[in-house]
């Protein structure tokens, strides 16, 4: 059986390390005499089996190289929340940007999708993983580089006469350094290329964001490719002669193995844009968004002819646009934004509404101590809306001790502030009743007439309530 290169301690059980962990670092690759147990350090396995007509047990050579990747295409619980939480990451992010900046293109893949098979491995084709959570990455370089070869087989007419509105024509004067850069459309958008050792440099106005495939069936798959012209690329020519094997397709096949994210994964292209640069390097593909159709009409060149990350020339990296979760996204952006409008307007009232409520208090407390007590009182006063006369003896306390308050305040001011405060306190028992309900007669009126006394008494500025 197969074992991964690591010091003992760490076992040999790594269904919970990422993607990324089991294709490199704990790869199941290297072999063993499946006899002596003894590590070969080879990709493969030395088994025994007997064989021949005289049935003797002879040693076989057990490829591990396949079944070593298999178990590295697992995309485990964790894995998966990683990957829907760097995706939601994303948008997140894009979703604070201003609108006429971000540009979001959902892509699905129709085949096999590759990437980083020149990254150096024991297989010989690597892959590229997200460092540090091991999950697949298309990079946004490789974006931009797919993007700008649309962009320029579409300028340059290579696909019909409809070019899109792309062009190649050198039209934006751009100075830097005290001299004049001519730019196209290409060099605004995607940055001047320049030749080795040229001076003059200018990065254009677009920024690629990596993109993390959500993977379909949280697995991926392990394809073969089996070139047959080993014996042509591999057999050096006769040091005498100068023969050498001619290539021809009945050559032994060599099947190697490598990894692909499956057909049906999402990818969420995110773009943005400089626009205040692009103003600077082209106005008018700032104006109106006019960046956004043009790169709009790139990615769907794109996802028809170039495909994205490696093998495309044999069908590797096909997409097409996702117009279902396209929609989706912009009605759940759109969605976004109102309730932020909502939110904002909401914010802007409750403001208002402080910003009222201080200035209120502001007033008041600039208001002399006579007038604050009576308006205290009438905001008091609102408990008791809606309640007919004559009161229970509760609520009428709760008035009596309230109208009592304001009888103490007043005795110490004015004779023009003690008659407001008398006529409040008497329009309140006018309007509530003088007495509570369940009082006799006598009863009722001897306290009707102890508080006319008391309101007397205050106006007059003399006795104690």
């Amino acid at each position: 059986m197969p074992i991964a290169a690591v010091p003992d301690y760490l076992g040999q059980e790594f269904t919970q390390a990422s993607p990324g962990m089991r294709f490199g670092m704990y790869l199941a690759l290297w072999g063993i005499d499946q006899r002596t147990q003894e590590h070969l350090w080879e990709t493969h396995d030395t088994g025994y089996k007997n064989a021949g007509k005289d049935g003797r047990e002879r040693s076989e050579r057990v490829e591990n190289k396949a079944p070593a990747l298999e178990a590295a295409c697992t995309v485990n619980r964790h894995d998966q929340q990683r990957m829907q939480a760097l995706e939601a990451r994303a948008h997140a992010l894009a979703a604070h940007l201003p609108e006429d900046t971000h540009l979001l293109v959902e892509g699905l893949a129709t085949a096999p999708f590759a990437t980083g098979l020149g990254i150096e491995h024991p297989l010989e084709n690597g892959f590229a993983f997200l460092d540090p959570y091991g999950l697949p990455v298309l990079p946004g370089s490789g974006i931009k580089g797919v993007l700008r070869q649309a962009a320029r087989e579409l300028a340059r007419g290579e696909w019909g006469n409809d070019t899109r509105g792309w062009d190649d024509a050198i039209r934006y004067p751009f100075k830097l350094d005290k001299e004049t850069v001519e730019l196209s459309m290409l060099d605004a958008l995607f940055g001047l290329e320049t030749d080795d050792g040229a001076r003059m440099h200018v990065r254009g106005a677009l920024t690629f964001w990596d993109v993390v495939p959500q993977i379909a069936g949280n697995r991926l798959h392990v394809e073969i490719m089996t070139p047959h012209q080993a014996h042509y690329y591999q057999q050096h020519p006769d040091a005498k002669t100068g023969d050498s094997v001619t290539p021809h397709d009945s050559g032994q096949p060599t099947p190697i193995p490598f990894l692909t994210v499956p057909p049906g994964s999402r990818f969420s292209f995110h773009v943005v844009c400089d626009t205040a640069r692009l103003a600077r390097l082209a106005p008018e593909l700032a104006e109106g968004n006019r960046w956004k159709d043009l790169l709009a009409a790139a990615f769907e060149h794109a996802f028809d002819w170039l495909g994205f990350g490696a093998k495309t020339a044999v069908g590797y990296g096909a997409m097409t646009i996702d117009r279902e979760r396209q929609e989706q996204r912009q009605r759940e952006e759109q969605a976004r934004r109102e309730a932020a409008e909502r939110e904002a307007i909401e914010r802007r009232r409750q403001e208002e509404e402080a910003e009222a409520a201080r200035r209120r208090q502001q007033e008041f407390e600039a208001l002399p101590e006579s007038e604050q007590a009576l308006r205290e009182l009438g905001a008091a006063l609102e408990g008791f809306a809606g309640l007919k006369p004559p009161l229970d003896k509760n609520r009428h306390g709760e008035l009596t001790g309230l109208l009592n308050k304001l009888d103490q305040k007043a005795r110490d001011w004015t004779e023009a502030e003690r008659h407001k405060a008398a006529d409040a306190i008497e329009a309140a028992y006018d309007r509530f009743g003088w007495t509570p309900s369940g009082l006799k007669k006598d009863k009722r009126e001897k306290q009707e007439k102890k508080r006319r006394d008391q309101l007397a008494a205050l106006r007059n500025g003399s006795g104690t309530s």
